[in-house]
Parts: C-alpha cells; structure tokens; sequence
C-alpha cells in the first residue's frame, strides 16, 4: 500500500463504521418521532407528503426505522467525509482525480488511480451488461423451477409435486414497468459511488488486485447490514434499541448459510462490477450488469414462490431467491468469466505489428 494514500482507506472503513453507530443512536428516536406523527394524524386531517410519511411509519416496524437512520447518518456524515478526504481540491488538479469522468493521456499519474474514460461502445457494453447479467440469471431461475425448488405463482404444483398454497396470477410487464425506475437510480448511484469514486481512491492506495478485493468486501458489507427478516427489538423506544438491532444484525455473520448464501455472493457480485469498470476503465458495463442482476432478481421473484421445507443441503445450493445459495454465486463467477473475455484487448493483426 502506498505512503500517504493509505490513510483514505482508512478514512472510508472509518466513515462506515461511524455511520453505523450514529444510526444506531438515531434509531430509537426516529422511531419515536414516527410513531407520534402518525397517532397525531389520526386526530388531524393532514394531507400531501405528510400523510403519506404518517402512514408510513404507522405501518412500519423498527428494523425499518433502523434502517432509514443509518441512510440519514450516512447522509450527514458524507460532508465531512469530503472535507477529509479533500474531495474540494483546486481547478487546476481536479482532472489528476481518479473520479474525473475524463483524463488526457499526458496528465495521467501513477498514484492517482485509473482514471474514468469517454468509452465509445459505451451503449453498446451497457445494453451487453443488461442482457448477460438478466440472462444468466433468468437461465439458472428456470433451471432450478424445473429442480422443483421454486414454483410458478399461477401453477397449483411445482414440478416435484409440492403444492402452491398462495396461487396469484402473473404480471411480469407490470412487475418490469415498476422494477425499471429503482433499478436505473440504484445502479447509477451505486456505480457512481463504488466503482467510480472508492474504487479510484483504492486504486490510489494499492495494486488493482487488492483494490478490487478490499473494495467488494465493502461493497457486501453494507449490503448485508440488512435488519434479519425476524429481527425484533424487546423496547424500540429505548435508547440502546438501535445497537440491540445492531447486535442482531452483526449476528447473521456467525451464521455459516448466511454468510455462504448471500454474503459471497455480494462479494463476488462486488468483484465482477468492479473488474468490468477496471477492464473498460469506465461505468457502461458495470451499471448494465447492475441493471440486469436488479431485473433479473426482480422479475424472477414476482413470478415464482420458494418451495418450502426443502433438504437443508438444497438450500446451501439454492435460496430463497436468486441472491442466495451456491448455484447463483457459481453464475456471477461464470458472469465474470465472460466479462474478462469479453473485454480481453484486441491485438492488431500480425501485418500492423511488426
């Protein structure tokens, strides 16, 4: 790791663990704040965004409090994060930044990272992302109906017999009309951040390798600090509710179908954005591929159920959904595999190189 710049890695990991606890500290309180809203709205006849924010936290639980607080304390804590990082740096040296979007090939610097670039096919590797990403994992969905381990909505039995107890009539243009919108922001905000702006500052700090590496354990960190689907809080009103759920959350790390079924699947997801963006040098391929995972999951989940009360060694192969389980994650291997090929330099023909 390089002198000097290894401090921003730190100033990261730091800036997440920090996030942590002031969520946790906001939690309870939010909390209450919601929950009083919404019993004063009973009596008040609010209307517009009010409501709306009223009947939402009526509705909702504490994991979903604890949850919103973290992204609030994120929030907040980002502009000292900049400040520390030294994100606001003179005119004259913005473009030697590795979240530049464009770099002249006479002021690229060694220790600055790779620097993102005007990519030409960029439509064309956005579009390839989408369908390889989607595809791959639609195949593996349909492969693992036709094991019997999940069930079409509208089909009164799964292939192995098992019977569906919850029979609904799919929409998949209307699941995709509704998926479509979160799928564009979240991969173009989490592209933007990770790949674009963090993965240049480890790029700064250490080899790719490496970089790559730290960076997509991070990249799985945050996504799994995600509240147990049975997570309760005995007191959400107290003020030690928020690291109580923490406590929960950092639980699922203990538990080895967790860890395996989810958490190296982000990771290997985490791995393969980030070499797309390292290989191409720009964000096309990387937010088509986090388009396609985000539809292929989606769409893959309003037109199935998991079969309930499979072997537990099925389920270390296959999830509740297609985020889970040993067969999505040999995919996004096998994703990755077509990703280095795919972006494999072109050696010019043997009469232009001699």
């Amino acid at each position: 790791m390089r002198r000097g710049l290894e401090s921003d890695v730190f100033k990261i990991f730091a800036y997440v663990a920090a996030s942590l606890v002031l969520g946790a500290v906001l939690a309870p309180l939010l909390y209450q704040l919601g929950k009083g809203l919404a019993e004063v709205s009973k009596e008040k006849d609010y209307s517009g965004l009010i409501r709306y924010v009223a009947d939402a936290a009526g509705r909702s639980e504490f994991p979903r409090f604890f949850d919103r607080a973290v992204m609030l304390a994120a929030l907040v804590l980002l502009f000292p994060l900049t400040a520390w990082l030294k994100l606001g740096r003179p005119p004259g040296s913005y473009r030697d930044t590795p979240w530049s979007l464009r770099l002249p090939d006479n002021v690229v610097i060694s220790d600055r990272g790779q620097p993102l670039r005007r990519n030409p096919q960029g439509w064309w590797q956005l579009s390839t992302g989408m369908v390889l990403a989607a595809g791959l994992l639609l195949l593996s969905g349909w492969l693992m109906l036709q094991a019997g381990c999940f069930v079409w909505r509208d089909a009164p039995f799964s292939t192995r017999g098992a019977p569906n107890k919850f029979l609904m009539e799919i929409d998949l243009a209307k699941a995709f009309t509704k998926l479509l919108p979160g799928a564009l922001v979240v991969s173009l905000l989490e592209e933007i951040l990770f790949r674009g702006v963090l993965l240049g500052i480890f790029l700064r700090a250490m080899r790719p390798a490496p970089a790559i590496a730290l960076l997509s354990f991070l990249f799985a960190f945050v996504h799994f600090l995600q509240p147990p689907p049975m997570a309760r809080v005995p007191d959400p009103e107290a003020m030690n509710a928020g690291f109580v759920m923490l406590g929960q959350i950092f639980g699922r790390f203990a538990d080895p179908l967790s860890m395996v079924s989810r958490f190296l699947i982000l990771a290997a997801v985490g791995v393969v954005l980030a070499y797309a963006r390292y290989r191409t040098a720009s964000l096309w391929l990387p937010i088509g591929l986090h388009i396609g995972w985000i539809l292929g999951i989606g769409l893959f989940k309003a037109a199935t159920w998991p079969v309930i009360g499979l072997p537990e060694p099925v389920r270390w192969l296959v999830g509740m959904t297609l985020l889970e389980g040993l067969l999505p994650l040999s995919v996004v291997i096998v994703t990755g595999i077509m990703i280095h090929s795919m972006t494999r330099p072109r050696e010019a023909p043997a009469d232009y190189r001699s």
